[in-house]
C-alpha cells in the first residue's frame, strides 16, 4: 500500500515454548525460505525459544560488571561518602542489571547469581576484602540497598497497577483479567484486593 516491501533476508523465524517440529525447519513465504532462530537480540534483551531468560542475566550481569570496573576511580576515593558511592551504584550499575527485569522469568538458580553479583558490587563500595570475613548481612547493613529480588518485585508491581488502571476494553488489561481468572479460578476484585486471611489453596 505505501511501497513497502518485507526484506526476507533479514526476516527469521522464532519457535517460543514448544517444539520446533518438522514444519517450521522449512518456512517459505513467498518463495521466500525463512530462517529459525533460537535467539535474538531486541530492544537491549535477549529473547530466547525456550522462554527463559539466563542468557540475557548472564548478558546483564557482564554489562553491569563492566561498568562496575569502569568506575574503579569512585570505589577508590577517599573523600566520597558510602552514600554517594552507593547512589552512584544505583544509577550507574543497578540500572543497567536490572534493565527490563519486570519481564524476566526468574529461577532459583538466576536469583542466586543476581543476588551474588549484587552482593560483590556491594563488597566492592565498602572495600571489603575477602579475608575481612563481614557477613553478607553486615554489608546490607552498612549500604542500606536491599536484595535485587525486591527491586524486581516492585517493579513488576508497578507494571501490574499500571495495567490494572487501564480501561476495561484494553487488550493489556483484558489479558491480566483472563491470566488471573486462570491463576485463582475465579474473576478477581474490581479494586484488586483479595480476601483477607491466608489463602485457601495456592499454586
Amino acid at each position: 500500500m505505501f511501497g513497502l516491501r518485507t526484506s526476507w533476508t533479514k526476516t527469521k523465524l522464532q519457535s517460543v515454548g514448544s517444539d520446533s517440529g518438522p514444519n517450521l525447519l522449512n518456512v517459505v513465504v513467498d518463495g521466500n525460505p525463512v530462517d529459525l532462530v533460537e535467539n535474538f537480540t531486541y530492544l537491549g534483551s535477549i529473547q530466547t525459544s525456550d522462554g527463559y531468560c539466563r542468557s540475557n542475566i548472564a548478558r546483564r550481569i557482564g554489562l553491569a560488571s563492566s561498568a562496575m570496573s569502569s568506575l574503579n576511580n569512585i570505589w577508590n576515593a577517599k573523600h566520597l561518602s558510602i552514600q554517594t558511592k552507593v547512589r552512584v551504584n544505583e544509577t550507574l550499575v543497578l540500572s543497567i542489571l536490572l534493565y527490563a527485569s519486570e519481564t524476566w522469568t526468574l529461577l532459583a538458580n538466576d536469583i542466586k547469581a543476581i543476588e551474588s553479583f549484587h552482593m560483590k558490587c556491594q563488597r566492592r563500595i565498602l572495600g571489603i576484602r575477602r579475608h575481612d570475613f563481614v557477613c553478607n548481612s553486615g554489608v546490607s547493613l552498612r549500604t542500606g540497598l536491599a536484595p535485587v529480588s525486591d527491586w524486581i518485585t516492585r517493579g513488576r508491581n508497578a507494571i501490574f497497577g499500571h495495567v490494572a488502571r487501564m480501561q476495561d476494553n484494553t487488550p493489556a488489561h483484558q489479558a491480566m483479567l483472563c491470566q488471573v481468572e486462570l491463576s485463582v479460578g475465579r474473576p478477581p476484585d474490581p479494586l484488586w484486593k483479595r480476601p483477607p486471611g491466608r489463602p485457601r489453596t495456592t499454586k
